[in-house]
């Protein structure tokens, strides 16, 4: 049993303490404010009644847990610690502060952790007299129920330290992934193309905040869109971490803060917590549903055509299977046209292909299964020919969301995006392929990890969707990863052979 000292009673502090004492440990738990203590202790004991009532506990077992907390006057009292973790303020200065005088108190043995969640591990230990003991333990709210924990080794982290708390965790029944001392770390740096193509979209007017989080959901299968997902963070909490992320980055255009963003935490729509995001809270149902189109037709004889690639011949096997009878396109043909997107606008790519009814299809995680189809078409298209597909799609039974002809669409460019930002960690040996997938399904509930997805669509597809974003907005932030250029050449996958 090791004895274990929490810094901060908040929700994160009070959920590591829940988590530790849970696992057999005696926790030693401070704040400073005597009102913080309180809250974070009728958290964890609000809590484990909550496990009793669902049986999960019994009383005596929930007894026993809360019999190891014990709440410290100072940080005097935590001079027997064998571990102390910080979930403080997220102030680098502070948390430095705080370090220097552990350091003095704790004995020279005694590992130093912070959850921090953004500021570099090497940053916090420079002043540190033992600087390679301090490593970082992300955890994810809430950290009773989230398996994942980032096991942060900053520049002067010992290896021995590291290896502790990799174990130590998996003790404590979690899901650790190691990761270098980066900008964001894991999770927060490969998510921030998931909020920024998103309000990217919104800006260039693609569509509205309810038919792009629709797609994502639907199309994607992802648990929640990014407009839901910003406000259930807080747009000014998930703002900042962009700011963050941005700024240790050298000002990367990869990480720019959106100006949409920007304004709406200006105007003090923060999402739920101020009742106002992207959305209205309580959401009404005329915002929970994007308009779309879901009326099945009689369609006769009708002959759609396709340009092949792998990722669509699912969708094209789907389709067969209803009246639609499909024909592989050719450059000249004037029949109304299906492909999935590659990054570029249809209308450009109608004129690259000279196949003026071109409509675009968005990528779906599954198209056998989907529910939903995104769709956008070139200025060039003939109503009636994307009314020939509209209805084609509807008779599949599904719903179909009709978008701006903004390049790459909306779950294809973010999806590459992510994959993108995962392969330049894996590039610079910050983590490697299992990890970042792991840390991205554990961590944010993505449907499958984006170098899996990768994968699947095949690298030289995401590749291809990069090239055609950075061409059309002549923007360094599509810069294709130097091992995704590799992989797409050599055929090569993140995973396996």
């Amino acid at each position: 049993m090791l004895i274990i000292g929490i810094v901060g009673a908040g929700t994160m502090g009070s959920g590591i303490a829940q988590v530790a004492i849970a696992a057999g440990e005696t926790v030693k738990f401070f704040d400073p404010l005597p009102e913080a203590i309180k809250r974070g202790q009728d958290m964890i004991k609000k809590n484990l009644d909550f496990l009793v009532g669902k049986q999960k506990l019994t009383s005596d077992e929930s007894f026993d847990i809360l019999s190891r907390l014990e709440i410290v006057d100072s940080l005097n009292d935590l001079s027997s610690c064998d571990i102390v973790i910080e979930a403080i303020i997220e102030n680098e200065s502070v948390k430095k502060e705080l370090f220097q005088n552990l350091e003095s108190i704790v004995s020279q043995k005694a590992i130093l952790a912070t959850n921090t969640s953004s500021i570099s591990i090497t940053a916090l230990s420079n002043e540190l007299q033992f600087p390679e003991r301090l490593v970082g333990m992300h955890f994810f709210n809430p950290a009773p129920r989230m398996k994942l924990i980032e096991v942060i080794k900053g520049l002067r982290t010992s290896d021995t330290q590291v290896d502790y708390i990799t174990s130590l965790v998996k003790r404590w029944g979690k899901a650790p992934v190691i990761t270098k001392s980066t900008p964001g770390f894991i999770v927060n740096r490969v998510a921030r193309p998931f909020y920024g193509e998103a309000l990217r979209v919104l800006t260039e007017l693609g569509t509205d905040h309810i038919s792009l989080d629709s797609v994502m959901r639907d199309c994607g299968g992802f648990p929640l869109g990014p407009c839901q997902l910003m406000d259930l963070i807080g747009l000014d909490v998930n703002l900042s971490v962009t700011q963050s992320v941005y700024e240790a980055t050298a000002f990367d255009p990869r990480y720019a803060p959106s100006l949409l963003q920007q304004e709406l935490v200006r105007a003090g729509k923060l999402g739920r917590k101020s009742g106002e995001g992207f959305y209205i809270y309580p959401v009404g149902d005329d915002d929970t549903e994007s308009s779309n189109i879901n009326k099945k037709h009689e369609l006769g004889s009708l002959t759609l055509g396709y340009i092949k690639s792998s990722g669509i011949q699912s969708l094209i096997d789907r389709l067969n299977d209803t009246e639609a009878d499909l024909i592989e396109s050719a450059p000249g043909s004037t029949i109304a046209t299906i492909a999935l997107t590659d990054g570029r606008t249809a209308t450009q790519r109608a004129s690259d292909e000279l196949i003026s009814n071109l409509v675009l299809i968005d990528l779906c995680i599954n198209f056998q299964t989907t529910k939903r189809i995104a769709l956008s078409h070139a200025e060039q298209c003939d109503p009636i020919a994307i009314d020939q597909i509209v209805n084609a799609l509807a008779n599949m039974g599904c719903k179909v969301t009709i978008i701006q002809d903004v390049a790459g669409m909306i779950v294809s460019r973010t999806v590459a995006m992510l994959a993108n930002e995962a392969a330049d960690l894996v590039h610079q040996l910050i983590t490697t392929p299992k990890e970042v997938d792991m840390a991205m399904t554990l961590g944010t509930g993505y449907p499958i990890g984006p170098l899996l997805w990768a994968d699947r669509i095949g690298v030289q597809n995401i590749s291809n969707i990069l090239k055609h974003l950075c061409e059309h907005y002549g923007s360094s932030r599509y810069r294709i990863s130097p091992l995704i250029q590799r992989k797409s050449i050599t055929n090569q996958l993140f995973h396996g052979t």
